[in-house]
């Protein structure tokens, strides 16, 4: 007799959650159910590199892969255009050009510091929203990825799915800045900490990006947040190795929105193995 599953109660404000919600919170632990292989450091590594292969050798992922970047670069241009004019209008109100020769040349500085300002919150801006954008793009990545390896599973839009990557992203930004904030109070008053507080910054900021990575095929399989860290935790030598893999290629500058498709189909990768039975 096959084993039932357990049904989750949850209070608000004291009364019993409907019933969909304790369905998708037993779906969600059923899901994590098929992680049953272990995966190791290597398979990390292995993933994003497989990745490369998938998107740069299949040239019918490339519009795709390619969303994010140009998403990347419209709201840049948005968001610098915008910010640019303000910055030339804001000097002329903090500076009155009729005063003088001295403050017409004022106020050119001015907007020249204000200017590069606005560009550069404007790109900040639009490589931080380039990714919640271009979510489909990324999601149908993974999809692909999947059933390129054989996987003939199609998994339907889960409600809510959009608040739940934002609850799991805030999550790992939170996260993320405790680490590495914390890290850098020590090396500030223990400078000679700073050999082992450095590379423990680049490891927490590698998590970080693994987890941000994941957030595709473990949002697809509808796992929230406290299942992903028992994923997360179960095989943590592999989400090293794909964050430390991830986070080494992106050092090198202007690679971070190509990483970004590249590293969602390594994710997928390494996800898929972990679901694998043992030969």
């Amino acid at each position: 007799m096959g084993r039932e599953l357990p049904r989750f109660a949850l209070s608000v404000r004291g009364r019993t959650s409907s019933a969909d919600a304790a369905l998708r919170e037993s779906r969600e632990e059923a899901c994590y159910m098929f992680g049953v292989r272990k995966t190791g450091l290597w398979e990390g590594l292995a993933a994003l590199f497989g990745g490369v292969g998938f998107i740069c050798g299949r040239p019918r992922n490339w519009g795709y892969a390619s969303v994010p970047a140009i998403v990347a670069v419209v709201l840049t241009g948005l968001f610098g255009t915008g910010f640019v004019w303000l910055s030339v209008w804001g000097a002329a109100k903090i500076l009155d050009p009729s005063s003088g020769t001295w403050a017409e040349v004022g106020v050119w500085v001015l907007r020249v510091v204000l200017g590069i300002v606005a560009l550069l919150v404007a790109a900040l801006l639009g490589l931080t929203l380039a990714q919640p954008v271009s979510g489909f793009a990324l999601d149908e990545l993974s999809r692909r990825q999947e059933r390129e390896l054989g996987e003939g599973r199609e998994w339907p839009e889960a409600p809510g799915a959009f608040f739940r990557s934002l609850r799991v992203t805030f999550f790992g930004l939170l996260f993320g800045v405790a680490a590495v904030a914390s890290l850098s109070v020590i090396t500030f008053f223990i400078p000679i900490a700073g050999v082992v507080t450095i590379p423990l910054k680049f490891y927490a900021s590698a998590l970080v990006v693994a987890w941000d990575l994941l957030d595709y095929p473990l949002g697809l399989r509808g796992l929230g947040v406290r299942a992903r860290i028992r994923w997360c935790t179960d095989h943590l030598a592999a989400v090293s190795g794909l964050g430390l893999a991830a986070g080494a290629l992106l050092l090198v500058p202007g690679l971070g929105l190509l990483l970004l498709p590249i590293g969602v189909a390594g994710a997928t990768r390494l996800v898929v193995l972990s679901e694998k039975t043992r030969a």
